[in-house]
């Protein structure tokens, strides 16, 4: 048995014990949200160490749901930003800006603006390439959340990335 097979059945174990989590019965009347989104970050980490990046995915995807459940909006956000680099693993760019959006506004309405910008500016350097125009929309929410918070001279950086792109893109 390969180390990346293990670590898929691996992965898929700790996708089951989280399903367990999320089971009511008779003397369980709630899910434990906390304890499915841990486990869905374990087997998020099995799948993406065996390169199976779809699973790995899915599995952020599950743990974003937990936490959101679980009101733990930064831990949501934060897996949606692994959720962007997985994505960009794949290939599939689909996706980067609406997952990064999400996490952005996760961050913000924890308080932590900072991280919100950053999280969009991640995204964007990911789409800059083949998806210039989503990028370019990226990086002006970031600067618009710079300037929100006094961050004057990253809002500058923002913006001229965002007059980079414009020039790229001949508008």
């Amino acid at each position: 048995m390969s180390a990346a097979s293990k670590k898929i059945e691996e992965g898929l174990e700790h996708m089951r014990n989280a399903e367990k989590s999320l089971k009511t019965s008779l003397l369980k009347w709630r899910p434990d949200y906390e304890n499915a989104a841990d486990e869905y970050n374990k087997a998020a980490t099995c799948f993406r160490n065996a390169k199976s990046y779809e699973q790995c995915k899915d599995c952020l995807l599950k743990a974003v749901e937990c936490f959101k459940y679980n009101k733990a909006l930064f831990y949501a956000a934060k897996a949606l930003d692994q959720a962007v680099l997985v994505s960009k693993e794949m290939g599939d760019l689909r996706e980067v800006a609406q997952l990064a959006e999400r996490a952005a506004n996760m961050f913000q309405t924890q308080g932590n603006a900072e991280s919100a910008a950053a999280s969009l500016d991640k995204a964007a350097k990911v789409l800059e390439q083949q998806r210039p125009a989503e990028a370019l929309r990226l990086f002006q929410h970031a600067a618009e959340i710079s300037m929100i918070q006094d961050s004057t001279r990253q809002a500058a950086e923002y913006t001229s990335k965002v007059a980079r792109l414009h020039v790229k893109l001949q508008q």
